[in-house]
């Protein structure tokens, strides 16, 4: 179950044991503060630092640009530095150039350290597949997220709902505490893309592909329509889609 811990409770508890290993290390010079304001230092760094993130996060799923896993780690890694140097520079009173811009490279090989360990950590769950009651299937880690009743249905379509997403399936639809970038990977073995920044579509679930008004839409078999945008008409051109 540890592989498949609420978003919400990973926010907290990576930042929160990033800052006492790094209480414990005391780089930049901070082993010269007393244990408890040393903790407390790094401790709200890195809860700062995951701020930064999350916000570089939310920049990149209102584009229309959908970024690699990685991609999106390094954007991340710069959030979070950019939230963390100016406590880091007037905390520490860095005043020299050459001090700066080694204390800031040192914070984004900090805050690189974490994102990369968050992301190999969300891809070996995502790799680690249940065996449905079906001999030779398995189930996407996605849908052990589900209530029980809903866990072997056949995966449809994933919808952004501010910070939500909620799950279409052959059983009906559920709401989960789940980042949309996350679920091409915990959507495997079903092949889907991303036909809009606020949908991840499975080819399974797709019944129709049309145009409503000179745009583009994809009918899925519950019945749900989703809007396909110029740059996810491409996505859905390339993957053959198309009739």
């Amino acid at each position: 179950m540890t592989a498949h811990l609420p978003t919400l409770t990973a926010r907290i508890a990576v930042p929160g044991l990033a800052g006492l290993v790094l209480t414990v290390l005391s780089p930049l010079g901070t082993d010269s503060m007393s244990l408890f304001v040393r903790a407390l230092f790094w401790i709200g760094l890195c809860f700062a630092g995951g701020l930064g993130a999350w916000a570089a996060e939310r920049i990149a799923s209102r584009s229309s640009w959908t970024p690699s896993a990685w991609m999106l780690g390094l954007m991340q890694t710069l959030g979070a530095t950019a939230a963390v140097a100016p406590f880091v520079i007037l905390g520490l009173d860095i005043a020299t150039p050459a001090a700066m811009a080694l204390s800031l490279f040192y914070i984004w090989v900090i805050a690189a350290t974490i994102t990369a360990v968050g992301i190999l950590t969300g891809r070996r769950a995502a790799a680690d597949p249940v065996a449905t009651q079906e001999a030779g299937t398995v189930r996407p880690a996605l849908m052990d997220r589900l209530p029980v009743g809903m866990r072997d249905a056949a995966l449809y379509a994933v919808s952004s709902e501010d910070h939500y997403a909620r799950i279409h399936t052959s059983a009906g639809d559920h709401l989960l505490l789940l980042r949309l970038a996350d679920v091409p990977d915990l959507a495997r073995p079903v092949y889907g893309l991303s036909p809009h920044r606020s949908w991840w579509v499975a080819e399974a679930g797709v019944t129709e592909v049309s145009r409503e008004g000179g745009r583009m839409v994809l009918r899925l078999k519950d019945g749900a329509k989703v809007p396909v945008s110029r740059a996810g008409a491409k996505r859905v051109r390339d993957a053959g889609w198309l009739a």
